[in-house]
């Protein structure tokens, strides 16, 4: 990702502003609300989540203000949101999360909006987070987990270069019924190899 750069940089050492040819990785915004909406009510993308849809936008609004609040609280976490340059629309986001910096690690999450999807704007946004956290922040190890009938979750794993490192059987409860998770990660070292 050639045009890879840094918008802001400010306490919370993830709070960097990214950008690439196609996207703006943000802050989001209370304005992101019907965006977000769109894709926070589908059942479709939540069957896999440890969350129900969405039934009013103020639920979303909620999850955004709570997202506002957390950008200033805490220093191991941090969610970007996904804009689209073309449509100036909030099309998913990204989230780092658990980060150790004693142990120099780290583990992401995502979501994207199904009309989006197929077009490699996850993979895009996740390629520039993990290039931004082995990078800049020297970060050496970040996983992902899916549940094991996730398979577009498991391609986007696979195709941002992470391994699959097993089964966590029975790691979720998901609309009352358990889970198996899938668990991949990338070391620093293995995404230079890529690059």
């Amino acid at each position: 990702i050639d045009n890879f750069h840094f918008l802001t940089m400010l306490d919370n050492i993830f709070d960097t502003g990214l950008e690439t040819e196609r996207l703006i990785l943000r802050k989001l915004r209370i304005a992101d609300d019907i965006d977000m909406f769109e894709y926070t009510s589908n059942n479709q993308i939540t069957k896999y989540l440890e969350w129900e849809p969405h039934t009013s936008i103020s639920q979303t609004q909620d999850f955004i203000g709570s997202a506002l609040n957390a950008y200033n609280q805490i220093n191991n976490a941090f969610l970007w949101g996904i804009e689209e340059k073309k449509d100036k629309k909030l099309i998913g986001v990204v989230r780092v999360f658990d980060f150790s910096k004693k142990n120099s690690r780290a583990e992401i999450s995502y979501i994207l909006n199904p009309f989006y999807q197929g077009k490699g704007y996850m993979v895009e946004s996740i390629k520039t987070v993990l290039k931004f956290c082995f990078h800049e922040l020297k970060i050496n190890r970040i996983q992902a987990k899916c549940t094991s009938d996730n398979i577009a979750s498991e391609w986007i794993m696979k195709k941002t270069g992470m391994k699959n490192e097993g089964l966590l059987k029975e790691f979720f409860r998901i609309n009352g019924e358990k889970k198996d998770a899938l668990i991949y990660s990338i070391l620093v070292s293995e995404f230079a190899i890529k690059e």
